[in-house]
């Protein structure tokens, strides 16, 4: 589609500068697209790993606490375990144009409790959620990560696209449209000049 601009020399000029600014902007865009796509499919095969050994915890515990529940109510379990305190440390990576948060456990401190009034895979639950806790931070982080890259990546594609299929070709074909104008108006001269010259040299 043709664009709406004088056919003169000056907007020959400034469309033209125009396309090759479009066109650098067009490569950058596409390059750009291409290192998001690469970083979500990396980042989305770490967390399907890691989903898989998040899952590996929460059977282990939840198999645990199953066989401590068996023998003692739950109201007796939150008892007999005092809370705890749990420090978390929020960082902000970057990546290309983006904030990625990433969590982090700081410290864990876990309240004490006996052991000969508590079952022993009370000990394996909770020695697994403290390997636990760490990964699903970096899950947390990761799925974070993803739902960046997926949106700057829709954003980069809608742009790449609109250079690529509307603006540079709409561009081209009014430079050709004012370059064969001007060529049209170049030719009519040299005629009328010819004209002159030729009733110049009968006269």
């Amino acid at each position: 589609m043709k664009l709406k601009v004088n056919p003169n020399r000056m907007e020959l000029l400034r469309l033209r500068r125009r396309l090759v600014l479009a066109e650098r902007g067009h490569k950058l865009l596409k390059d750009k697209l291409e290192e998001l796509m690469r970083q979500f499919l990396e980042s989305a095969r770490k967390l399907s790993a890691l989903h898989q050994e998040v899952d590996r915890e929460f059977e282990i515990i939840t198999r645990a606490l199953a066989t401590v529940r068996i023998s003692q109510p739950v109201a007796e379990i939150s008892e007999l375990i005092p809370e705890g305190n749990l420090f978390l440390e929020v960082q902000k990576g970057r990546l290309l144009n983006l904030t990625v948060p990433e969590f982090r456990v700081k410290n864990i401190e876990l309240a004490s409790y006996d052991l000969f009034v508590t079952e022993s895979e009370m000990d394996v639950a909770v020695k697994h959620f403290q390997k636990l806790l760490p990964k699903l931070l970096e899950f947390a982080s990761l799925w974070k990560k993803l739902e960046l890259l997926a949106k700057e990546i829709e954003v980069t594609r809608r742009r790449v696209n609109a250079l690529e299929y509307i603006l540079i070709p709409s561009l081209k074909e009014t430079i050709q449209a004012i370059s064969s104008r001007l060529e049209e108006i170049e030719r009519s001269y040299q005629v009328q000049l010819m004209r002159v010259k030729e009733i110049v040299r009968h006269h």
